[in-house]
């Protein structure tokens, strides 16, 4: 007997997210390029992201063309390099009016380091990073040293930080709600035995 999916959110119907999703819009252009391994990812949070940011554009894809520039500013690439400007620094003035869009790289460590390899006009532009984001609570999936946060969680510090008016909690919550469905689901094959 196969499945039945939800055709909004992609999820087994025993699963489906809909009735948590409180759609929002984007308070500034934000693009996800996403390594094509990463999108076949049962575990992404890119999928939470586009039921709860619909505006939100999604490149799946190892190459992409150089993006026109946003409405206003420019665009800015979240990732941590040397250079990057730390959102949650003490006294940091973030040029809010440069700030047009944001490109964010969504696979492993080593995924979007190859994305960063494979696109080199993305190392061109201005980088944003974050150092006191709150713990990450995506149990489900880790990063090295467990320390890494999800694209959901690391996108909604970033745009809360920005203060573009942006509420995190709607998505924060999304991803409580996933989180406890995926425990639920545990429970039952960890106590077998």
């Amino acid at each position: 007997m196969s499945r039945s999916y939800c055709h909004a959110c992609h999820l087994p119907q025993s699963a489906c997210l809909c009735a948590h999703v409180l759609p929002q819009p984007c308070p500034l252009p934000v693009l996800i390029l996403q390594h094509p391994l990463e999108a076949r990812h049962a575990k992404s949070t890119v999928p939470l992201l586009r039921l709860a940011l619909p505006d939100m554009q999604l490149a799946i894809t190892e190459y992409l063309d150089p993006l026109p520039p946003p409405a206003r500013g420019r665009w800015w690439l979240l990732y941590p390099t040397e250079q990057a400007l730390d959102v949650d620094a003490e006294g940091a003035t973030l040029p809010k009016a440069d700030i047009g869009g944001l490109i964010v790289l969504d696979g492993t460590w080593r995924k979007t380091r190859r994305l960063l390899h494979l696109n080199p006009w993305l190392r061109e532009l201005p980088t944003l990073s974050f150092s006191q984001a709150p713990a990450g609570e995506y149990v489900i999936r880790k990063g090295p040293g467990g320390q890494a946060l999800s694209t959901l969680e690391s996108l909604a510090h970033v745009l809360n930080r920005l203060d573009t008016g942006f509420d995190p909690a709607p998505l924060h919550q999304l991803l409580k709600v996933r989180v406890d469905q995926f425990k639920a689901h545990q429970a039952p094959a960890n106590g077998r035995g």
